[in-house]
């Protein structure tokens, strides 16, 4: 009887430690499956804030002196606008403004006195032609004056030479526009970071031959690689 109770009793308890090891080894089992969710999920969060953070992250504005030159060679005014100089376009587009409208008076008014100087000067195509000697020309202040040959000839080359000129002033001004935006993109390129320093200390040298010293400067570059 006592042996039948001890075999019922370590049976049982053989099943209760079966049991134990069943349950420790679901636990164990749990837990690594939780850690490796957790593992999961921080290495997608973490993959998702650097994917973020590369989506947020400003790509920086990059200028090419070759596109500004070509940009203020088309349009002048373009160049200043692709380097950020903002400030330069109102000085581009007054001075092209006061130019054009500086050689259209001009032009403007060396066609009127052209045809004037026309009618009181010899046509070479018809030998008949008698021109008078004077012809009233309207100023613009509304002051009709007699004019002859050599005064409107004066007044013509003068309007004439005036638009002249300012067409070349318009030449020179787009030069100078092409030139500005090529020196203020290399300007904007070039590298002013801490890997390029100057130096200025002061120096003094023994000079033997007087027993003196001499002062002096020294200049040195540090370039950084």
């Amino acid at each position: 009887m006592l042996i039948h109770r001890f075999k019922v009793i370590k049976a049982v308890f053989s099943i209760f430690l079966l049991c134990m090891s069943f349950i420790s080894q679901a636990s164990n089992h749990i837990d690594t499956v939780q850690v490796k969710a957790m593992t999961l999920s921080k290495d997608s969060l973490n993959i998702s804030s650097s994917a973020g953070s590369v989506n947020n992250k400003k790509i920086p504005y990059k200028i090419i002196p070759r596109v500004a030159t070509l940009h203020s060679l088309m349009i002048p005014g373009w160049g200043q606008l692709y380097n950020r100089q903002y400030w330069k376009l109102p000085l581009v587009v007054g001075a092209f403004v006061s130019l054009g409208l500086i050689a259209n008076y001009n032009h403007t008014r060396y066609m009127k006195y052209r045809d004037y100087y026309y009618i009181v000067s010899p046509h070479s195509d018809d030998p008949n032609y008698v021109p008078p000697s004077t012809v009233p020309v309207p100023y613009e202040d509304g002051v009709i004056r007699d004019l002859d040959v050599n005064q409107l000839k004066r007044i013509n080359d003068g309007f004439r030479r005036n638009r002249d000129y300012t067409y070349i002033g318009i030449v020179i001004a787009w030069a100078f526009n092409v030139v500005d935006a090529n020196v203020s993109a290399h300007l904007k390129t070039f590298d002013v970071s801490d890997d390029i320093s100057m130096k200025i200390k002061p120096a003094l040298d023994f000079n033997p031959i007087n027993n003196s010293l001499i002062s002096g400067l020294t200049l040195s570059f540090n370039f950084k690689k």
